[in-house]
């Protein structure tokens, strides 16, 4: 099945190559005139995309991008036969595909003002009737989003939005949940004076200048530096030779060039097409040019008498430096496209969901769409029930965890909580562990993001590989707890001596989440050992090190009343990273814990001057200060520390200094508001 639908990624990235080079011959004959063998010019543009690492990888597998650009492609084609051969249905037709594609990416809205731009330009007469019935006929392609909603109500395993509600569906086909990556690095606030307004507008620019910036930088990076100058130039002679064709391409690179500013590679695949045909303008321009025409002479002579004689010249040159760009392309892309037995769901996260209990909850999170595929589609563990860690931190999961969906579990009554605070959402969280670790054991994959949000770590003990084990009451008889992180390690060493694996950045990815991951477990619960352990292979294997790495060593050694460590620790951080937040923060919580709280509580200040939206410092200061029997600052401290709380691991440490402190235990300080 894997196979297939990734096959199908296949056929529409060809399909795609093959419609490009048929749209660029189109777009030639119109810039240039017909009449003119123009194969080599189209060709090489489509053999840069072809060999770019987005495309060539997401030709592989199962993703919206090959159809995406399948789709933009023929609507260019379409609307461009339009304009050559002046029939109307070919513009029906692509007022069809259009509306298609909607069905695959919704970002093709974006299309929509380059079109009617078009249409306007192009189209003389009848224009009420011919954009009405285009707009039937969009609604025909369109219909395609009937499905998502029908498709809802089974209650799959991936369900997006969960656009059974009408509120779900315009949630998802607007595409909410990336709200904040659209358009990222260009937002801000609106314009009020004309001060304001003058300053907004010199911003504007200024975005601009980014956007292009950045779109230059990813044809340059994916395409070569031929493509780059082949869109700049290719560019200029569309304009002069068809200034509404011009705006039409421009209008749709400008959207999506500014809309995935903060994701580029196989997100500007429409800009990259537009690149591709501008470039091949520039070549067809740059082959007419004198000194570059092929030249020919016949031979006179009984030997050679009737044979054609091709002199070298500057097009064959060119030609060269083409082909060397596309070998080098492929030669360097390769490895990094190359997915042949080092696919990361059919090597590690399978050994997991092998690995998982009988009859058990799995909680799964950065895995859940390789795990939605190996139980939806592989079939390899009918006896576990996934669930997917992320629809607990949703506004109001009892949307997504339904009866419908989850027939065999017991799910909390959504009316004993008051959702819209993260503790709800905790409670919720807890309430449903509760009800069904009884009868089934419920394990939870290892996720940083999950810990970080919820103070879950107590709760859970070390179990196999990747997984943790949610237990209702700590388990004091807990077996050897670094098991699990022992074996994690044995499967990476297994997975490295895969040919390539080091160039899938799936695997990758992944590590870099894991580890980290099992780093802040085994803080929170308490094993420092195992969390040294951790970070040494964050900073040996994965390179993370730095300020932020050095602090957690040292704040391990002193939860480990290992100062004289954590002082040695503590001396390399300050001669590496000598006036950083973290430097501050360690030297204050260090400088405490040896007794010498005054000089602590300076470099606490210190540490609060360089991040003053910090919750630690404010913290360490009121803990620091109570031992100081200087209770009022002590409030005052924990007061600005209550004021900075991001999570409830957060709002439980302020909760626990109240509880065991009597002079402060009855101050505001203490009381909890339920808006985290």
């Amino acid at each position: 099945m894997a196979f297939k639908v990734n096959l199908f990624s296949m056929v529409f990235a060809c399909l795609t190559l093959i419609f490009l080079y048929l749209t660029t011959q189109l777009f030639l004959e119109i810039v240039f005139g017909p009449g003119q063998d123009r194969i080599i010019v189209g060709v090489f543009p489509v053999l840069f995309l072809a060999f770019s690492e987005p495309f060539w990888y997401h030709a592989l597998i199962a993703e919206v991008y090959s159809l995406h650009s399948f789709f933009t492609c023929l609507i260019i084609y379409h609307l461009l036969q339009w304009r050559v051969k002046a029939d109307i249905r070919y513009l029906f037709s692509a007022a069809f595909f259009y509306g298609l594609s909607a069905g695959n990416h919704a970002t093709v809205v974006f299309y929509l003002p380059a079109i009617l731009l078009l249409f306007l330009a192009w189209q003389k007469k009848a224009r009420f009737k011919n954009i009405v019935i285009s707009s039937l006929i969009f609604i025909i392609g369109f219909s395609v989003y009937l499905y998502l909603p029908v498709r809802s109500l089974a209650e799959p395993t991936i369900d997006w939005g969960n656009p059974e509600t009408v509120q779900g569906f315009l949630y998802h086909v607007t595409d909410r949940q990336h709200a904040n990556t659209h358009f990222d690095q260009l937002s801000g606030a609106p314009p009020g004076t004309l001060d304001e307004v003058a300053i907004g507008l010199s911003g504007l620019g200024g975005k601009a200048l980014h956007v292009l910036n950045m779109l230059v930088q990813d044809l340059n990076q994916q395409l070569t530096a031929i493509i780059v100058v082949g869109f700049l130039f290719g560019g200029i002679l569309c304009f002069k030779a068809n200034r509404p064709l011009y705006f039409f391409f421009f209008l749709i690179v400008a959207m999506n060039a500014a809309f995935f500013v903060g994701w580029r590679k196989e997100s500007y695949f429409p800009s990259h097409i537009v690149a591709c045909m501008w470039t091949s303008a520039f070549l067809a321009w740059l082959f007419q040019q004198k000194g570059l025409r092929p030249s020919t002479a016949l031979k006179q002579g009984p030997l050679v008498k009737g044979k054609l004689s091709v002199q070298p010249n500057g097009q064959t040159l060119v030609i060269l430096v083409l082909v060397g760009c596309v070998l080098w392309q492929i030669s360097s892309n390769y490895n990094k496209v190359d997915r042949s037995g080092n696919y990361f769901a059919e090597s590690l996260l399978k050994r997991m969901v092998l690995s998982l209990d009988n009859d058990s909850i799995f909680v799964a999170g950065i895995s859940w769409f390789n795990v939605a595929y190996h139980q939806d589609v592989m079939r390899l563990r009918d006896d576990v029930t996934f669930v997917k860690a992320w629809d607990f931190l949703d506004v109001y999961p009892p949307s997504v965890l339904t009866s419908r969906k989850y027939p065999d579990l017991k799910l909390p009554t959504p009316e004993k909580f008051r959702f819209g605070s993260r503790e709800e959402s905790y409670m919720y969280l807890l309430d449903f562990f509760n009800k069904n670790a009884a009868q089934h054991p419920v394990l939870i994959e290892q996720n940083i993001s999950l810990l970080q949000e919820f103070p879950l770590a107590e709760k859970l003990a070390p179990h196999n590989n990747l997984l943790l084990r949610y237990l209702p009451q700590p388990d004091l008889t807990a077996s050897d707890i670094s098991q699990g992180f022992a074996e994690f390690k044995q499967w990476m060493e297994e997975e490295l001596s895969l040919p390539g694996i080091q160039h899938d950045p799936t695997w990758i990815r992944k590590i870099t989440f894991y580890i980290p991951s099992f780093a802040a477990y085994f803080h929170s619960a308490g094993y420092y050992k195992e969390e040294r352990d951790a970070l040494r292979l964050m900073k040996e294997f994965l390179g993370q090190g730095g300020v932020a790495w050095d602090f957690k060593m040292v704040d391990n050694y002193i939860l480990s009343n290992e100062l004289d460590r954590a002082r040695q620790q503590w001396k390399g951080m300050k001669q590496k990273f000598p006036n950083h937040y973290e430097t501050h923060l360690a030297a204050g919580i260090l400088l405490s814990q040896e007794g010498k709280e005054k000089e602590g509580l300076n470099a606490l200040n210190r540490a609060s001057d360089k991040k003053q939206k910090a919750f630690r410092p404010y913290f360490e200061s009121a803990k620091t200060r109570i031992v100081l029997k200087d209770f009022e600052n002590a409030k005052r401290d924990l007061g600005q520390a209550r004021a900075r709380i991001t999570s409830l691991e957060e709002l439980k440490q302020v909760q626990y200094i109240c509880s065991i402190e009597r002079f402060i235990s009855g101050s505001e300080i203490c009381k909890t508001d339920g808006t985290l």
